[in-house]
């Protein structure tokens, strides 16, 4: 019987440590074509019509160099680009109104993502999993040629199109009517060719078009790099109805590691013991 339950000990242990691999040992997969996208939850928002906070549902685009490319499922709200057109854009050597040629880094939008967005809806631990882009930073827009991709799944118009939360069209998120399938449009990070006080954005068809950067009603759909070797699936199928769910705390234990220091002094030969100050690594206080 002893040996039974030995048995049966070690076949739950060996359980739950294949239930906390990493999401570089599972099948965290970028779209495909016959499978199409996995999910995954990371952060909270606003979501709900009186404003309750739920998980922040994500798509995974693509996983390159062990990083998923995650966009938010939903429309999360209604947003401008920019507040002042002519300074989005005009360029830097405008001597009357000098802007910044539609840079998007620095726009009203960029500013807002990876400030209040990133800093009240994700914990220090969530953040920590997420790989910052060189340029836009820990989120961002999509761009035009992004949302063109067919690697990514929009090989169409209707695969472009996206829904807002309750709460988004609650708090001014333009709604197109019944007969275009009650879809919202939304930004990308883009400046338009045709007229460059606007940004590119998705359209009634969910074909791409472009609208001022001033407009209000504008949806906003997030995107993010995770870094899959800071993270653990601990639970879901990767599904719509049942993602995966992260553990974020392997990020903290990484983190810590990652930043600590050592001080080295040359006041005695290396490998001997400095009795006369404990500020360096020396001391062994």
């Amino acid at each position: 019987m002893k040996i039974i339950n030995r048995i049966l000990a070690l076949m739950m242990a060996l359980m739950l440590l294949c239930g906390l691999a990493t999401a570089e040992d599972t099948a965290l997969r970028g779209y495909d074509k016959k499978a199409g996208y996995v999910y995954v939850i990371l952060g909270s928002f606003p979501q709900t019509e009186d404003g309750g906070v739920e998980p922040i549902l994500w798509r995974v685009l693509a996983v390159e160099d062990g990083r998923a490319l995650l966009l938010s499922e939903y429309v999360l709200e209604a947003r401008r680009i920019h507040g002042d057109y002519k300074e989005y854009a005009n360029k830097p050597t405008n001597k009357k109104n000098p802007g910044f040629d539609g840079d998007f880094t620095q726009t009203e939008m960029a500013q807002y993502l990876n400030g209040d967005f990133a800093q009240k809806n994700f914990t220090i631990e969530e953040q920590s999993v997420i790989s910052p882009d060189e340029t836009y930073g820990m989120f961002f827009l999509l761009s035009g040629d992004d949302l063109k991709n067919k690697d990514y799944g929009f090989v169409d118009n209707n695969s472009r199109k996206a829904w807002g939360t309750e709460y988004a069209k609650a708090n001014g998120l333009f709604v197109y009517g019944s007969s275009r399938g009650n879809h919202s449009p939304y930004w990308t990070r883009t400046q338009s060719t045709t007229n460059t006080q606007g940004a590119r954005c998705i359209k009634s068809k969910g074909e791409i078009g472009y609208i001022n950067v001033i407009t209000e009603d504008e949806g906003m759909r997030p995107a993010c790099y995770l870094d899959m070797a800071r993270v653990q699936l601990t639970g879901g199928s990767g599904t719509l109805e049942d993602p995966y769910r992260l553990n974020t705390d392997k990020a903290t234990d990484t983190a810590m590691t990652e930043n600590i220091e050592t001080t080295e002094c040359d006041c005695v030969p290396e490998g001997e013991k400095c009795d006369c100050c404990d500020c360096c690594s020396c001391s062994l206080r």
